[in-house]
């Protein structure tokens, strides 16, 4: 497979490795959408004389043949997603043999005396590879910014979120809204480039917030970064931008988080009555009775997860543009690439 991802040799192959050089095959020339992979796979086999309406698998199926913690892979669809990829018939058949290499091993002992397809020794041995060999390698991999964009768009797209989350700050103070606003782009940022990259816009919103007229806002940062943190690692570490489900969910952790930091901070500085529109909702719970920190905490986490859905799914549509119009990339999170590629037609079939 010339400097691609050959069969291994090496005893610490797994499964695993050979989906994370999978993945890496996928975004070797640029992220191919698994909607454009059922495509190239449907005209394959319907160029080998399969019927249209068997041809085409689903996108579900050809997404899991990517995924970390499978037990097996169908060999004729590795084959396939292989050739979709534009690789070799030879390339292909030295993919399903280390393939079938893998499965042999993992089998009981009595089942080893099965015939097993596998590369001649040392004469063919490939040189070593740069690509990831572990799960965990490849998810270290995905943690850092992608590294398709060049640093000018990355330095561009940053500049932007810090930006969005000015303009967030400006409309709260205008219009003295009961939200916050002001981790849009601290949000977009940790889930296009990492959670770091996060972090950076977050601490750069707070600390310069006196820009538009906010100097409060630096004590504040804290909640920026911890925001930041959990939105980076819970669509890279985690998996939860793989639907809307599991990304609703990671905002409302991301709101839980952010309460948790900055309650406390309310408390300590402003006695849980800061100046924000939130402060009527903390005064009608305190004459409720609840203590102080608890009513702070009340009205906080009620305000953050409305805000933090909002900054979450602003952050999710600007991803989906970005990949969608500049093609960056978005394999650790699924849901943009639903989102943003076309609805595969179903196939239909002639009749007779």
């Amino acid at each position: 497979m010339g400097s691609t991802n050959l069969p291994s040799s090496d005893r610490s192959d797994s499964l695993d490795s050979l989906v994370a050089d999978l993945v890496t095959l996928k975004d070797a020339g640029g992220s191919v959408s698994y909607a454009e992979l059922v495509r190239r796979i449907a005209d394959l086999r319907i160029a080998r004389g399969m019927s249209p309406a068997a041809a085409q698998p689903s996108r579900t199926t050809v997404y899991d043949a990517f995924r970390p913690g499978r037990a097996r892979i169908n060999p004729d669809l590795l084959r396939d997603i292989v050739l979709a990829l534009g690789r070799t018939d030879d390339e292909a058949t030295e993919w399903v043999a280390r393939y079938r290499a893998l499965r042999a091993s993992s089998e009981p002992a009595p089942r080893r005396a099965e015939p097993i397809a596998t590369p001649k020794p040392a004469a063919a041995a490939p040189p070593p590879l740069a690509a990831p060999k572990s799960a965990a390698l490849m998810m270290t991999a995905l943690q850092k910014a992608p590294a398709s964009l060049s640093r000018r768009f990355v330095a561009l797209l940053m500049l932007g979120g810090v930006l969005v989350n000015f303009a967030g700050m400006a409309t709260v103070q205008a219009l003295h809204l009961p939200i916050y606003l002001d981790m849009a782009g601290t949000a977009a940022t940790a889930i296009i480039l990492g959670p770091w990259h996060g972090v950076a816009v977050g601490l750069t919103t707070n600390v310069f917030g006196f820009v538009i007229g906010s100097p409060g806002a630096a004590p504040y940062a804290l909640v920026n970064v911890a925001g930041a943190l959990v939105w980076g690692y819970g669509v890279r570490r985690f998996g939860l931008g793989a639907s809307l489900h599991s990304y609703f969910t990671l905002n409302l952790l991301v709101a839980v988080a952010c309460s948790l930091v900055g309650t406390p901070l309310n408390v300590l500085m402003f006695g849980g009555f800061s100046g924000h529109g939130s402060d009527g909702v903390v005064s009608s719970i305190v004459t409720m009775g609840l203590p102080v920190l608890a009513a702070a905490f009340s009205a906080n986490i009620l305000t953050s997860v409305l805000d933090k859905l909002l900054a979450g799914f602003i952050a999710l549509t600007v991803f989906a543009m970005l990949h969608s119009r500049f093609g960056v990339p978005a394999a650790h999170m699924p849901l943009v690439e639903r989102l943003s590629s076309p609805m595969v037609p179903a196939p239909t079939s002639r009749l007779s």
